[in-house]
């Protein structure tokens, strides 16, 4: 049962190596690092044939098995840390960009995203709102593509992006196309009135 269990997360993890994007991530690794991932994914096809003490002439093969030994703990690591990625995530927020006109009238659009963040804030997300803070820091008129990169850097650290307007400036478009690129869901929600 366990070997069949461990045969299909193989098969599967080979399958993702040739088409997706954990898979693009494996093959653009340099040649060394992808043997040794192409090398525990053979591992976990194989199984664990033998396990035991080491005795001095016993005929074992302590080079081979000293290998599979490192082998072994390297997947029990990577599960550990995988693990605790999950356990990390599940107590983290969710993080939602909130995505907003700002330069045609910025004063008013400030007031309705910080209304839209408390309301975010109430139903237990963590909003990044870009347009509290930014304006403090550059100037629309003339840091407008500093501002614009800044806020492109924080859409990846998302996960969502949610669009609270009818109208999509050329900024937000660039927000949209970004999150489209990085694989970030898009929710379009009715504006909320401050």
């Amino acid at each position: 049962m366990l070997r069949a269990l461990t045969e299909a997360c193989s098969a599967l993890a080979r399958r993702l190596l040739e088409g997706f994007e954990i898979g693009n991530r494996i093959t653009s690794l340099p040649e060394d690092e992808r043997e040794i991932t192409e090398t525990l994914l053979d591992r976990l096809d194989d199984g664990r044939t033998h396990y035991g003490a080491w005795r001095i002439n016993d005929g074992r093969d302590y080079l081979e098995e000293t290998y599979e030994e490192l082998l072994d703990g390297l997947h029990y690591i990577t599960a550990a840390l995988v693990r605790r990625r999950r356990q990390n995530k599940a107590r983290q927020r969710r993080r939602v960009y909130v995505c907003h006109p700002f330069a045609h009238d910025p004063l008013a659009n400030i007031h309705l995203v910080r209304a839209i963040s408390r309301t975010l804030i109430d139903a237990g997300v963590l909003p990044v709102a870009p347009h509290l803070y930014l304006p403090q820091l550059l100037d629309e008129t003339t840091d407008r593509e500093r501002a614009l990169s800044l806020c492109l850097e924080l859409v990846a650290t998302c996960d969502e992006v949610r669009v609270f307007s009818d109208a999509v400036t050329d900024g937000m478009e660039r927000e949209l196309r970004e999150a489209k690129r990085l694989g970030i869901p898009v929710r379009f929600a009715r504006e909320v009135q401050s």
